[in-house]
């Protein structure tokens, strides 16, 4: 696929292209599977080295790996098109990209965001949680993972996203303080989510919501100590909706701008 046709993104909005019995004729049945599964494993490879802009696409994939279609490998090959349109792109570290939003621009030298896209799994409606971590400005850590359990609303899935978020964050302070770097207090959490903000720092539990209490006295037990402060910012500035569903451009653009990926200049 040297030369084939470059794509904009690593999905498309329809992940799953429409096959035909004469889709990939150079690929066996036997073959399919094997091939399939390397190829996969070689995009999980960039996803969680160099390529945080392929987390999702390497993650969605990766589900369907026991059992692939012809219609997988079409949409493992998009993605194979989307790098080679992007092979340039690396993570710089330092000063952050002139696009970041102004919600987030104050907040880069340690900061922490997270998103979860609700039963988006039409299968299983299971939710998907993705979060990214800048410190210093640059991006060290992303995750985009499907939850193991089914949400029955969209503040279930972002409490249990800001759960996910809330260890990767600890593990990262305890980190730092190995390192002897200056660990921040409060550690600024940034979601989109209102409501899940409002019941990880609330006193109470209502009814809709006491079928989570394992995760929402997690949250508000670190919230109430002065670990973490959670904020609100619009789902537009949010990096890390890049980790929970396909997106077009030009959001996928600004988004990858925002985490750092930048051409690298000729050489």
């Amino acid at each position: 696929m040297a030369s084939c046709r470059p794509a904009s993104t690593p999905l498309s909005s329809t992940p799953l292209p429409l096959a035909s019995a004469n889709s990939l004729p150079d690929v066996s049945d036997a073959d399919l599977k094997t091939k399939y599964q390397r190829l996969v494993g070689c995009l999980l490879y960039l996803a969680v080295s160099t390529r945080p802009d392929i987390v999702f696409a390497s993650m969605w994939l990766g589900q369907f790996s026991t059992n692939p279609s012809r219609s997988h490998f079409l949409a493992a090959k998009h993605v194979l098109r989307y790098l080679a349109g992007t092979h340039t792109l690396a993570l710089s570290y330092g000063v952050p990209h002139p696009s970041t939003p102004p919600t987030l621009r104050g907040f880069m030298h340690n900061l922490g965001c997270l998103d979860a896209d609700w039963a988006s799994d039409a299968t299983h409606r299971r939710s998907i949680s993705g979060f990214c971590f800048f410190f210093q400005g640059s991006l060290v850590s992303w995750s985009a993972v499907k939850q193991r359990t089914i949400a029955l609303s969209s503040t279930e899935a972002e409490c249990y996203a800001l759960t996910h978020a809330f260890k990767e964050a600890l593990w990262l302070r305890v980190f730092l303080t190995l390192l002897h770097l200056p660990v921040p207090r409060p550690f600024s959490i940034f979601s989109d989510n209102q409501a899940a903000i409002s019941l990880s720092s609330s006193t109470t539990v209502s009814s809709r919501s006491k079928h989570i209490d394992i995760c929402y006295h997690f949250l508000r037990s670190h919230v109430s100590d002065g670990s973490f402060t959670i904020t609100w910012i619009p789902s537009t500035d949010m990096p890390a909706d890049l980790f929970t569903k396909p997106l077009s451009d030009p959001a996928f653009s600004r988004h990858c701008s925002v985490l750092g990926l930048v051409s690298l200049p000729p050489s």
